[in-house]
């Protein structure tokens, strides 16, 4: 089992390089992307996540995206390989081959498609568990899945098992408000992260191991260092950085729906930084000169310089 005390922190939801045709992963993109994020100091890498688009990539596909991330990080960061697949064998199938391909956690959703049960749901989730050779991270997104992961399942399945986590992306902080130090007292290494852009501060607030932001992909030092800040307490600088953050966020409304418009506006964001990474996946249409130009006014307005791998922002884009 990997060394989960390196669970914490950003846990950058990487988008997956694709090439031209949507359909083929960009092992060389994945390699010069990867070395972006570690040099910016995240602490995990999430793959074939919500982000990642994990659910429209192909069995192949999954696999070539775990193990081209995983040689490419060699250790550096911890590597997340999402199941977000609604059916329980295909689930299964691909968690027992996430730690042979150099993932350290298996992070599966609820089922979804079908209004399931908390039974069923646990039986998915069970089945997941029994399958990964590595320990799992439970994933709540109801918004995408319709299907809610309550507290008490959570609980349950904390007490025993692999499962050693939840990345929470309900936006419910009243709910995480109550059931995060109840969980806490129950199982006190249970790692809880908020997969939210905007809200390191108020994640570390309430106890949040870390945080999971698509705009770590492209700003990956700003957003650990709102973290960072936020972990020692330091809150003007917390505070700075999270401004910082949700300005960036802007990028995002370049498309609705607005999952849609996080994945174009992140790949358009980091192929304005000079890291291509291809188009969104089938059947997403690619970015239109337009939706490029829009990202790249909100990253220019905040300091970034555009077009070199090797950027940085000016030292006034944190005003």
């Amino acid at each position: 089992m990997s060394e989960l005390s390196r669970l914490r922190g950003v846990v950058v939801p990487m988008v997956t390089p694709l090439r031209a045709d949507a359909r083929t992963v960009d092992t060389e993109a994945v390699g010069r992307l990867v070395e972006f994020l570690v040099a910016g100091g995240v602490h995990g890498i999430f793959v074939a996540g919500t982000t990642g688009e994990g659910p429209l990539l192909e069995e192949g596909e999954w696999c070539e995206l775990v193990r081209a991330t995983s040689q490419a990080c060699a250790g550096r960061a911890m590597i997340l390989a999402g199941v977000l697949t609604p059916g329980t064998a295909t689930a299964c199938h691909l968690a027992s081959q996430a730690a042979r391909l150099g993932a350290d956690v298996v992070v599966a959703s609820t089922p979804y498609y079908y209004p399931f049960s908390e039974v069923e749901v646990r039986r998915h989730l069970e089945a997941i568990a029994a399958a990964a050779d590595c320990p799992v991270l439970l994933y709540n997104i109801p918004q995408n899945t319709k299907v809610n992961l309550p507290y008490r399942l959570c609980a349950e399945l904390a007490s025993r098992g692999p499962f050693v986590g939840i990345k929470d992306s309900s936006g419910d902080l009243d709910g995480l408000r109550q059931w995060l130090p109840r969980i806490r007292q129950e199982d006190p290494s249970f790692r809880v992260f908020v997969g939210t852009d905007h809200l390191a501060d108020v994640a570390v607030l309430l106890g949040a191991d870390g945080i999971v932001p698509s705009s770590a992909n492209f700003a990956p030092r700003q957003v650990v260092e709102a973290f960072e800040a936020a972990s020692r307490r330091d809150w003007p600088a917390a505070s700075r950085a999270v401004q910082l953050v949700t300005r960036l966020m802007e990028v995002y409304d370049v498309r609705a729906p607005r999952q849609a418009g996080i994945v174009v506006g992140v790949k358009c964001a980091l192929e304005a930084l000079g890291l291509s990474v291809g188009p969104p996946a089938f059947p997403t249409p690619p970015p239109t000169d337009e939706e490029r130009a829009f990202v790249a006014a909100v990253l220019r307005r905040d300091g970034f310089t555009l077009g070199g791998v090797g950027w940085s922002p000016r030292p006034d884009s944190n005003r």
